[in-house]
This record gives structure tokens, C-alpha cells and sequence, in this order.
């Protein structure tokens, strides 16, 4: 959640509380001060309410969570193909180097990716000329064609596109977040021009409204970085 959407959050209780307050003498027409409470519950959610209300900003941190999950296992199932990758080139040049003919369909193969598109694409070429030369033989019991084909495919196409749909699940969620609080905020904002013109300055009214409600937001200063110390060395080596 971001610093504005908190000052955005705590002018609305203010502005909720300074409705209430004022509701003997004006409630505003287009909403009441529960109709604002609603709103605000509906970014914040409300546990006591029955029955209980999930705010959008619970909606985004459950997305996010899912995220992070569905990255995580698409990483460590990654991390298993590069190994088994790694495993099966080296070993399968081994067991054909005795065969120029079936030794020319692996000695391209490599094992030495630095990206997830790389890591596929080994376990690809890898499996293509596994298929090829040697079908029957596997570097471990556990290391089988079939295995591996199925673990490829596990990671090029299932959990990849459920990263890919738990990346859509935040943006959709996040982008949801952030129109409810900015529609809060221009509601509260024609709240108070609406309330600041029924109580003119100079009256008790407008005192409180301009003391209690916040109306403009001051981000936090940035911390220093501290200076580093000059250095002390000639640059020359004893």
C-alpha cells in the first residue's frame, strides 16, 4: 500500500467523523456517512461487520501471495529441468561418443543457460536429440526421457501460464485498489468543498472541519544517505 493511498485512508475516517459530527445540523445529499463508512470498508474491509467484508486491499495481498506461490514453483521446477539438463547432456555425449553418427545429433548440446528462456530452450534442443539417438537410455532411473518431457513440458507451458495468470490476478487486483481510492478521494474532496461552503469561515463548524480533516499530502522526507568517509589510501601498492 502506498503513502498515498494511506493519507487517502486517513482522511476518509477523518472525514466519516467529521460527517457524524455534523449530521444534526447537515448530512450531505449524495451520501451519508455510512454510505462513506461503506466505502472506505470496501478498500479496508471490516471483520466485525456480519457477514464479514473482504476489503479490495485483503483481495491484493491474497493475489499477492499467489503470486510469490506460483512464482516459486515455477522457479524450483525450473532449478529441477536446468539440473536434469545438466545431468543428461553430459552424460548422453558420453554414452554416444563411441558413435559418430548418433554422436553428431548431441555434441551441440549445451547446459549453460542464464535465463528461463534459455533453460527451455536447453531442455528442448536436449529432448529433441535424446528422442533421436538414444530413447531407451537414461543417465538415472529417475532421469528418463519421459520424465523429462513431462517435466519440460510441466515448466514451458501449466506453470508458466499460472505465473503468467497470477501476475494478471495482481495487476487486476491492484488496478481495482487503486481506482476505489481514488474515487474515495474525490469523494471525500467534494465532501469538504460541499461542507467547507455550508460552514463558512468563521464559524465553529468550519474551524473543526479545517482542523480535523487533513487536505493535503506531504510525502515522508527521504532518508540521508550517510556520506562515506574520505579515503585515506595513496592508491599505491607497498
Amino acid at each position: 500500500m502506498s503513502e498515498t493511498t494511506e493519507f487517502i485512508k486517513d482522511r476518509a475516517v477523518k472525514t466519516i467523523s467529521a460527517a457524524k459530527s455534523l449530521a444534526a445540523t447537515w448530512t450531505w445529499k449524495k451520501k451519508s456517512p455510512a454510505d462513506m463508512q461503506a466505502d472506505l470498508c470496501a478498500i479496508t474491509g471490516n471483520a466485525d461487520a456480519t457477514p464479514p467484508v473482504v476489503g479490495q486491499e485483503e483481495r491484493v495481498s491474497t493475489a499477492l501471495r499467489a503470486r510469490a506461490a506460483a512464482d516459486g514453483l515455477w522457479e524450483t521446477q525450473l532449478t529441477e529441468l536446468h539440473r536434469r539438463t545438466v545431468q543428461a547432456v553430459g552424460m548422453i555425449k558420453t554414452e554416444l561418443a563411441d558413435d559418430p553418427a548418433l554422436f553428431a545429433v548431441v555434441k551441440n548440446l549445451s547446459a549453460s543457460s542464464n535465463s528461463i528462456k534459455e533453460t527451455l530452450a536447453e531442455a528442448l534442443a536436449l529432448e529433441s536429440a535424446w528422442t533421436k539417438a538414444a530413447p531407451t537410455w537414461s543417465p538415472t532411473t529417475i532421469n528418463t526421457l519421459t520424465a523429462f518431457g513431462t517435466l519440460r513440458k510441466l515448466c514451458n507451458e501449466d506453470l508458466k501460464q499460472a505465473a503468467s495468470d497470477a501476475h494478471a490476478a495482481c495487476r487486476t487486483e491492484g488496478t481495482k485498489l487503486n481506482a476505489m481510492a481514488n474515487a474515495l478521494e474525490q469523494s471525500d474532496e467534494a465532501w469538504y468543498a460541499d461542507a467547507t461552503k455550508v460552514f463558512p469561515p468563521g464559524t465553529p463548524e468550519n474551524q473543526m472541519l479545517r482542523g480535523t480533516v487533513p487536505t493535503t499530502y506531504t510525502p515522508k522526507a527521504a532518508k540521508a544517505k550517510p556520506v562515506p568517509a574520505p579515503s585515506t589510501s595513496t592508491g599505491k601498492t607497498p
